[in-house]
C-alpha cells in the first residue's frame, strides 16, 4: 500500500501589479480545480479556494475505518458556489474518498453553527442534502465537517480553556453531525498557542487542544463509528505548539498543511509548498519550511506513518515587481500581484489556461525543491 500520494501545487512569481494578500492556511483543500486550505484570503474562511488534496493508507480499526489502498481527501469550500461556480455536482467523487466541507463556525455560547446558511442549506437545494445524495450513489465516499479554518478560528482557545466548555462545545458539535448526516468531524484550529489569523491564544492550548481531541474521540466512538482528523501545521514554529504523539494517537489521521510556507505577505518570493529545501533559498526558515520537514516532523514524533496525509495545493502564489534574476527566484518583490479571484492566488486552471506556455511567461523547476515556476518580465 502507498503511505501518501499528492497532486502538485505550483509556485508562482509574476512581475508588473503589486497588490496586498494576507497569508492564509488552508487546512485545507477544495476538491475543485480552481484551487484550499485550507484554508482564502477572503473573508469567507480559511483554505482558500485551493484544491489540497490528501492521500494516505489507514490501517486503523478503531473507529471502524477500513483499510485502504490511498486516502484522497478534497476540501469543498462553502464559498465556491458564488464567484467560482463550484457546485457539489462538480466534485469528481469517483477519484476522491472524502470530503472536508469547510467550514463550519466554531463558537463558545452556541458550539458549532453554520457559517452561511444560504450556500448549507438552501441555494440549489443546499450544500449539505446534496452532499448526502452525493454519498448515496457513491457509497464509498465520507463527508466531515471541518471546523474553523483561518478565518473562523478565533474562539477555539476558549471553547477548549475547561473540561466543562470542551464536553459542551463537543457535545453540540456531535448533535450538528449527525442532525446533518456528517461522517465525522475534521478540526482546523489555526493555530493553538498562535500564529493565525486571531490573537486569541494562551500558553496551555498545547495541553487543552489534546483534551478537546479527547473529547470528540470519546463522544464520538460513544456514537458509532465515526472519523476525527484534523488539519496540521508545517512550519517548526506552529508545530511546537502541539502535542504531536498524544495527538496523533487520539486521531483518525492528520492532514498535514504543507503548503503556504511564503507567499505575498513576504517581500521576498519563494516556493510556497515546496517538497525539499533549496541551497538557494535565503529564507532562514528553509529547513522546516517544505513538505518532506513538515510530514517527518509528525512521524519522527511518533506518529504512525499511515496517519500522515501529505497536503498539496492546486494553486499558485504571486508577487509584483520581481527582478528577472533568475527568473525571480527568491528575489525582491512587491506585495502579492493580482490573482484569478484574489490577489497573490492563481486556481490550477487559470494557470494551465492562461499562463504556462502564453506570452512571455517562462517556466522554470527547481531541482532541489522540486516544484516549477512562473515569471513574466512584462
Amino acid at each position: 500500500m502507498s503511505r501518501y500520494a499528492f497532486w502538485t501545487g505550483a509556485a508562482l512569481i509574476l512581475g508588473g501589479c503589486s497588490k496586498d494578500s494576507d497569508p492564509e492556511d488552508t487546512g485545507g483543500v477544495p476538491v475543485d480545480t480552481e484551487s484550499d486550505t485550507d484554508t482564502d484570503t477572503d473573508t469567507d474562511t480559511d483554505t482558500d479556494t485551493d484544491t489540497d488534496t490528501d492521500t494516505d493508507t489507514d490501517t486503523d480499526t478503531d473507529t471502524g475505518e477500513t483499510s485502504v489502498d490511498k486516502r484522497v481527501v478534497g476540501y469543498f469550500v462553502e464559498w465556491g458556489v458564488y464567484d467560482r461556480d463550484y457546485h457539489v455536482s462538480d466534485i469528481p467523487a469517483e477519484s476522491l474518498t472524502h470530503i472536508n466541507y469547510a467550514f463550519i463556525n466554531p463558537t463558545l455560547a452556541n458550539g458549532c453553527e453554520i457559517y452561511d446558511s444560504w450556500a448549507a442549506l438552501d441555494k440549489n437545494g443546499g450544500n449539505y442534502n446534496l452532499l448526502n445524495t452525493l454519498k448515496a450513489s457513491h457509497p464509498h465516499l465520507k463527508v466531515l465537517m471541518s471546523l474553523g479554518g483561518w478565518t473562523l478560528s478565533g474562539e477555539f482557545s476558549d471553547i477548549a480553556l475547561t473540561e466543562s466548555s470542551r464536553k459542551s462545545f463537543v457535545t453540540d458539535c456531535v448533535d450538528f453531525m449527525l442532525q446533518y448526516g456528517f461522517d465525522g468531524v475534521d478540526v482546523d484550529w489555526e493555530y493553538p498557542g498562535g500564529g493565525g489569523l486571531s490573537p486569541n491564544h494562551r500558553p496551555e492550548d498545547k495541553e487543552n487542544f489534546t483534551a478537546l481531541l479527547q473529547e470528540f474521540r470519546d463522544q464520538l466512538d460513544a456514537k458509532g463509528s465515526y472519523l476525527l482528523t484534523i488539519a496540521g501545521p508545517g512550519g517548526d514554529e506552529k508545530i511546537a505548539n502541539i502535542e504531536l504523539a498524544k495527538v496523533g494517537a487520539v486521531v483518525d489521521w492528520i492532514n498535514v498543511m504543507s503548503y503556504d510556507f511564503h507567499g505575498g505577505w513576504e517581500s521576498t518570493t519563494g516556493h510556497h509548498s515546496a517538497l525539499y529545501p533549496s541551497s538557494a533559498s535565503p529564507f532562514t526558515n528553509e529547513a522546516s519550511y517544505n513538505a518532506d520537514a513538515a510530514l517527518q516532523a509528525w512521524i519522527d514524533a511518533g506518529v504512525d506513518s499511515d496517519k500522515v496525509v501529505m497536503g498539496a495545493p492546486l494553486y499558485g502564489r504571486g508577487w509584483g515587481s520581481v527582478s528577472s534574476t533568475d527568473n525571480g527566484r527568491f528575489q525582491s518583490g512587491g506585495v502579492a500581484s493580482m490573482g484569478t479571484f484574489e490577489n497573490g492566488v492563481f486556481d490550477y486552471g487559470d494557470l494551465v489556461q492562461n499562463y504556462v506556455g502564453q506570452g512571455d511567461w517562462v517556466r522554470s523547476v527547481d531541482s532541489e525543491s522540486m516544484v516549477p515556476w512562473l515569471y513574466s518580465s512584462s
